[in-house]
């Protein structure tokens, strides 16, 4: 076997980037060798030191695994650029000028942005886009659920799911969100029609979907090789 690509973890102190390190053993063809976080500096996660951000990448970073904060995506984005590394971001609640700088940095390197990395949810969002086309008289309706920690609402998931429905439409979805408890992530799509109603939903029981798919995201991304913006998609080739 080749030698694993070196891969820098931004926002590694937190939720989602805790859960990566802790499933990055997965994936033979990838090293997490660098852990960076504002917070819990010099703390020992999985067997990383969280560090500091840094003004340069080390010299042996191929890709970037951003799960930090909208803030400070275009600045890890730029040191991407600058090393001419890959760049996968799980970050939600982006403006739409970084989704631009993202988009136009992919002319230059891989990049890859998703709301939410599940492989279940990725499907969801074909699926939501297949039925509402088939189904253009029906009344929908997005309910999502989420921790009462979360921060944005309607999370980057819902409206990825609304986007979807509506680039296969041209309509508009309502979206209600709610946030309690320590629910990691409920999603449900609603048709309703004369006589029936049908439901898609999809259930976050663990952050480890989340981290398993942005890790699958890198290896492919780095297997890949070429500039381009890419999302959950093309991963699994939808």
């Amino acid at each position: 076997m080749s030698r694993p690509h070196v891969v820098a973890l931004f926002g590694a102190a937190g939720r989602m980037g805790r859960e990566i390190l802790a499933q990055a053993p997965r994936f033979e063809q990838l090293r997490l060798a660098y852990a960076y976080d504002t917070t819990h500096i010099g703390e020992n996660i999985e067997n990383l030191t969280i560090e500091a951000p840094p003004s340069v990448l080390p010299e042996d970073v191929r890709a970037i695994l951003d799960f930090s904060a909208a803030a400070v995506v275009l600045e890890h984005l730029d040191l991407a650029l600058k090393a001419r590394a890959a760049y996968v971001c799980g970050v939600t609640g982006l403006s739409q000028e970084v989704m631009n700088e993202l988009r136009a940095t992919g002319n230059e390197i891989p990049v890859l942005h998703s709301p939410n990395m599940a492989v279940g949810m990725n499907l969801m969002f074909h699926l939501a886009a297949l039925t509402a086309k088939a189904l253009p008289d029906y009344v929908r309706h997005i309910e999502e659920v989420h921790h009462a920690a979360k921060k944005d609402a309607p999370s980057g998931t819902a409206l990825r799911l609304r986007d979807s429905i509506e680039n296969a439409t041209g309509e508009d979805t309502e979206i209600t969100a709610l946030r309690m408890g320590d629910v990691v992530g409920e999603h449900r799509l609603i048709f309703g029609g004369p006589g029936e109603r049908l439901e898609i939903i999809h259930h976050a029981d663990s952050r480890a979907v989340f981290a398993i798919g942005a890790l699958h995201a890198v290896a492919w991304v780095l297997e890949h090789r070429s500039p381009g913006f890419f999302g959950m998609h093309h991963v699994l080739g939808l």
